[in-house]
């Protein structure tokens, strides 16, 4: 199909610049999936003093920041960040078809698969190889959807290898949060 390459491209592409937004947006992002936690708490929300990189400034979450030229970011946000457009560049070349040799095979496959199984491992890192890992996360996906396409040529399996990195990112987003939230759970300063 002459338009497969355009359309699984533009798709992906769309998903790397939601994920791009999302960065600089993260808790605009998180009320529209879910109720903020502190409406249902006597609690006020956390003051914007006791927010660091998007994380509560306690030292149990020293491994969530980075610190780049003395400002504080996310780990994890700017792993997937530098991903996303590292991504995206790899995929404007993927549209206009001059990504085609070694990429067609199913080690290719297993490469990115692999990377985004190594990218879920953030969790247990902090710093520099947390946002490393992150970025290789969403690497590692284009490099999975660019080897499907090649050896499979198929709409349906592009899209079920998109759906397939969409569900990932989901589980990575959540396992985030579940080592947030134990982490506050182990600490109870803030509870």
């Amino acid at each position: 199909m002459l338009f497969r390459r355009p359309l699984v491209g533009t798709l992906f592409g769309v998903i790397c610049v939601l994920g791009i937004v999302a960065v600089f947006y993260p808790v605009k992002c998180r009320l529209m999936f879910q109720k903020p936690s502190f409406l249902n708490s006597d609690k006020a929300p956390i003051s914007r003093g006791e927010i660091s990189g998007h994380h509560p400034n306690c030292e149990n979450y020293s491994a969530n920041r980075i610190k780049i030229v003395g400002r504080v970011f996310c780990a994890a946000c700017s792993g997937l960040l530098v991903g996303a457009i590292v991504a995206l560049a790899l995929t404007f070349l993927f549209i206009l078809g001059f990504i085609n040799s070694g990429f067609g095979s199913l080690w290719a496959f297993a490469v990115g698969a692999a990377l985004m199984l190594l990218g879920l491992t953030q969790i247990k890192f902090g710093g520099f190889t947390k946002a490393a890992l992150n970025a290789l996360f969403v690497v590692g996906s284009y490099v999975l959807l660019v080897a499907v396409d090649l050896v499979a040529q198929s709409l349906l399996l592009d899209f079920y290898t998109i759906g397939l990195i969409v569900y990932l990112l989901w589980i990575r987003i959540l396992f985030s949060e579940w080592h947030n939230k134990r982490t506050c759970f182990a600490c109870s300063r803030c509870l």
